[in-house]
């Protein structure tokens, strides 16, 4: 299945659909055409200007297209604004277009170009759902919501009531696109307004107005771009609509010194949180391997769980981004074939149940590893792999965290506090809470061996059952074993020779054979029952980060962003149903 846009691009350089007969910005200016309409007639960009301090402004655009609404947006708000405010620009599209295509649009607007080239750095694939992008350090987030807008849109609705400021009500004309321009789409503005709420749209197409003005719009006619002779604007009138509010700040104490609170760390000071971090140590548990692969999790077929980490791997491409080439290698990771049960899972996925730019099927003998595998593999080509502990320390230093050390942090109930620690956090909740999560222990091993003249090639990271990944020093990283409710991490002999047994069975290739053994590390994951991992609110001023099993590398950033969201009140990414089975049980 295609998920891509079906266009074609005029002599001018603009992409046209092929589906609507529509272009999708003005063969005139789209540029000029774009600031008119959704900056200029949404009191734009002076709204910016005078943002009260920790503001989290939010736009919902209705077509994401080119991206060429956002990209103006953002480069207004970031000349604009106060730099204690955050803009958080909520797009729908159902048809998105893929990298390519976008590069090729892209080439009409040399003036973005340097805006064009951050957004396609994190574009994500086409994917169904909320992918969550982190872009200009945090203080603008773009969440791209492909699928249909009609069962997307009650999604967002849920988490979004009295927070849109503005909506740019774009995407192919009523006439060219009917479907989108019904009643539930006024239905969703109405409910996700506040007395500061305005609106703009291109069109003033009879059912447009009277879609408003049912659902406690104002509608004002005013002279249209170009050769369009009208649009609309307005603002919403209810008299009982809620006023939005700044963002909450008050201080959070975070118990943990991992990747899960490094991550949060960062994320609650872009929105002016005051953040103290105390634990035992510093990636000194799961976070502190030498090596980590990035990468999401996918199942042959469409689970909740595969759905979640889909977009948790977009948030993270766009999270380590900073520190690509750094401690984030998105060289790809190569799932090989290496039996025939593995092969017919492996046909299944890259069977159009994902968009091929998440992942495709790599045949036999293709040299893309840089090593002889034999088989053929599932193919991420964006996926990568990290320096763990060094990663860590990178977030806590962006966050300008100093990390407390103690053997027995402790939980001051009358502060926010947030319990990351790991396969420790249950007992940690327990015991100020009387509550009992289900968060449960698995013991893993690595194994460093030494890159030898073939794996020195390596290029991608392979997974088997377990994981080598490309040299670093000097060095592979080999793993892990997989021991449930076993917290201990001592280091053990036997488990080295099962990640090189393991190694060696599934891949069947001379490489494998007579490696080095360098070191090794033990340390315990938290995993929940059905793998999801647990975040959210205990009780008042108690809040749990954990369960992040083998993946946290690739869900702590986006889980990040929905508990910092949840503590200082401002807009959650995800559907209601995903958010749901993250809470704490």
């Amino acid at each position: 299945m295609n998920r891509s846009a079906d266009i074609h691009f005029n002599s001018d350089g603009v992409p046209v659909s092929n589906q609507f007969d529509d272009i999708y910005f003005s063969v005139d200016s789209g540029i000029d055409e774009s600031q008119y309409v959704f900056l200029q007639q949404n009191g734009l960009p002076d709204a910016f200007k005078s943002l009260p301090s920790h503001y989290e402004f939010v736009v919902t655009e209705t077509g994401f297209g080119t991206g060429l609404n956002f990209l103006l947006c953002w480069q207004a708000f970031i000349e604009h604004a106060p730099r204690d405010c955050r803009l958080v620009f909520v797009s729908f599209e159902k048809f998105p277009l893929s990298r390519e295509q976008l590069e090729q649009a892209y080439e009409a607007l040399p003036t973005l170009r340097a805006l064009c080239e951050q957004l396609l750095a994190v574009y994500p694939a086409g994917d169904e759902g909320c992918h969550r992008l982190l872009l200009a350090d945090g203080r603008v987030t773009l969440d791209l919501w492909v699928g249909d807008i009609e069962q997307q849109l009650p999604q967002f609705v849920a988490q979004a009531r009295g927070q849109v400021d503005r909506w740019f009500l774009d995407g192919f004309a009523p006439a060219k696109n009917p479907q989108m321009w019904q009643s539930f789409l006024f239905s969703a503005m109405a409910a996700t307004a506040h007395q500061g709420t305005r609106y703009a749209t291109f069109t003033a197409a009879g059912v447009v107005k009277r879609g408003l003005q049912g659902a406690g719009f104002t509608v004002a006619k005013v002279k249209g771009f170009g050769r369009k002779r009208d649009m609309l604007c307005g603002a919403f009138e209810a008299t009982d609509a809620p006023q939005k509010a700044a963002l909450k700040t008050e201080p959070v104490a975070i118990i943990g010194g991992g990747i899960a609170a490094a991550s949060l760390s960062l994320a609650l000071q872009r929105r002016g949180v005051n953040v103290t971090v105390t634990s035992r140590g510093v990636a000194d548990a799961a976070s502190g391997n030498p090596q980590g692969a990035v990468y999401p999790l996918l199942h042959a077929e469409k689970t909740p769980l595969s759905q979640f980490y889909l977009h948790a791997f977009s948030t993270a491409v766009s999270a380590y981004l900073p520190w690509r080439e750094q401690h984030w290698f998105p060289g790809g990771v190569l799932q090989p074939a290496f039996n025939a049960q593995r092969q017919q899972r492996a046909e299944k996925i890259a069977a159009g149940l994902y968009d091929p730019q998440t992942v495709s099927l790599q045949p036999a003998g293709d040299t893309a590893a840089g090593l002889e595998i034999g088989t053929s593999a599932l193919h991420y080509a964006r996926a990568g792999w990290l320096r763990p502990a060094a990663m860590v320390k990178e977030l806590f230093n962006k966050a300008g965290i100093s990390v407390g050390i103690s053997d027995r942090p402790q939980v001051d109930v009358q502060q926010k506090t947030v319990i990351a620690a790991g396969h420790c956090s249950g007992d940690i909740v327990a015991a100020f809470s009387g509550q009992k999560l289900s968060i449960h222990p698995v013991r893993g091993q690595i194994t460093q061996v030494e890159a030898t003249d073939a794996t020195a090639s390596l290029k991608q990271v392979l997974c088997y059952k377990g994981y080598m990944v490309p040299a670093d020093n000097g060095l592979h990283c080999i793993g892990a074993t997989f021991n449930r409710g076993d917290d201990s991490s001592d280091i053990r002999a036997d488990d080295d020779s099962e990640n090189l047994a393991s190694l060696k069975d599934c891949a069947q290739q001379p490489w494998a054979n007579d490696l080095t053994i360098i070191s090794q590390r033990a340390s315990v994951r938290a995993t929940t029952p059905n793998h999801q991992p647990m975040i959210g609110r205990v009780q008042d001023n108690l809040y749990v980060f954990s369960g992040l099993g083998s993946r946290g590398l690739t869900a702590a950033p986006l889980l990040a962003e929905i508990l910092a969201a949840q503590l200082s009140g401002g807009l959650q990414p995800l559907a209601t149903d995903a958010l749901e089975r993250l809470q704490p049980r």
